[in-house]
């Protein structure tokens, strides 16, 4: 009892010393409880002696695990100890020193965890611990709701200074400004009156016309017939009625049908070669796309992921050359099994079995 309660208390610590209002997504009480269940659960007899396991794997949702990320380091410290002072207390042992690690499982919602403990080797535990400092050193500074620690509380209070008046100068004697005199106005002669009859003389000399106009313009020219009759009943030409222009309205139509654009992103995603894996164990089938996949425990564009402590973040990488699948394997903690042999990269033909951790997979071409 006296373990759990110091372990409550130095979590309690740490979350202490992020912003003020922050606290634990979910009881780091219950955690310890449960890491207790899974070691007694999961230690063995070797040799004569109880071997306890020494990784512990806490499966945390997306959310928590970005606000609880700047604290990881201290938080598995923690663990660890609390772990291990359990261990001493019933006599186990371990391989090593023990190793906890959060990993988040996107089914898990915030509040919720769950907790793994494994036998693994000590090889094994020594890269895992290997992986999890690179990944802890390079998420350093990434924030979070605990990222934002507050200053030292025995850093000594920095007092404000206080302001200094500045000297102000003598005053200088004002400079009176006179306003300009308003000077004047040069003068303008008025226009003289406009005789009205001279401006009608001239506009009618301008505008007159050159030849003189006649009565008849067509007299002198003979060119009517004198026996001319004008015919009177000759119907005019029917007009043509005005046809209605029914008024037109504009609507806000879309340049390009939406439906062609979805039949065209369907023929391209039907480009795509995929190739498929169905999981052994249970029956999930996942899709792997062209040109590469991802298979690993952690979230990547397009990628596969699979919920296996035994699966490095990123464990293998799925790529099409235009021909053929192969598999190579991204420097993974437990390797990547094709066949049951190990391989650093191979083509992949139909009904191959990946093993990946403690997961089997069948590979088959997708052939729709």
């Amino acid at each position: 009892m006296n373990l759990l309660k110091t372990f409550e208390t130095r979590v309690g610590d740490a979350f202490g010393a992020a912003p003020q209002g922050y606290t634990a997504p979910f009881s780091f009480k219950k955690l310890a409880k449960r890491a207790t269940r899974e070691m007694e659960n999961e230690t063995f007899e070797i040799d004569g002696i109880n071997t306890a396991p020494a990784l512990y794997t806490i499966l945390v949702s997306a959310a928590d695990d970005a606000a609880m990320r700047p604290l990881y380091a201290q938080l598995t410290a923690e663990i660890v100890a609390f772990v291990e002072a359990q261990a001493q207390s019933k006599g186990y042992i371990f391989v090593g020193k023990p190793l906890a690690r959060f990993m988040v499982d996107p089914s898990l919602r915030s509040g919720k965890f769950a907790v793994f403990a494994e036998n693994v080797d000590a090889g094994t535990l020594s890269r895992l611990r290997a992986e999890e400092d690179a990944f802890l050193s390079s998420s350093v500074g990434l924030g979070g709701a605990a990222g934002q620690l507050r200053p030292d509380d025995g850093a000594p209070e920095r007092k404000p200074r206080r302001a200094r008046s500045p000297h102000r100068a003598p005053a200088e004697p004002a400079i009176e400004v006179l306003p300009p005199e308003p000077s004047a106005a040069p003068a303008v002669p008025e226009p003289a009156p406009i005789n009205r009859d001279i401006v009608d003389g001239l506009l009618h000399e301008e505008f007159a016309p050159v030849v003189e106009p006649v009565a008849d313009a067509s007299a002198g020219l003979k060119v009517i017939p004198t026996d001319f009759v004008q015919p009177d009943d000759i119907p005019a030409a029917p007009q043509a009625e005005a046809i209605p222009v029914p008024q037109t309205q504009r609507r806000n139509v879309p340049l390009v049908s939406r439906d062609r654009n979805l039949s065209n992103a369907q023929e391209a995603a039907t480009d795509v070669p995929t190739c498929l894996l169905v999981n052994h164990q249970t029956g999930r089938t996942y899709t792997g796309i062209a040109p590469t996949t991802v298979i690993g425990r952690e979230r990547t564009p397009h990628g596969i992921v699979l919920h296996d402590p035994n699966v490095s973040r990123h464990h293998a990488e799925l790529s099409f050359d235009g021909r053929t699948w192969h598999i190579t394997d991204l420097n993974s903690t437990n390797g990547t099994l094709v066949n049951d042999a190990e391989v650093s990269s191979c083509a992949l033909a139909d009904g191959d079995l990946i093993t990946l951790g403690l997961v089997n997979l069948e590979f088959r071409e997708n052939q729709s």
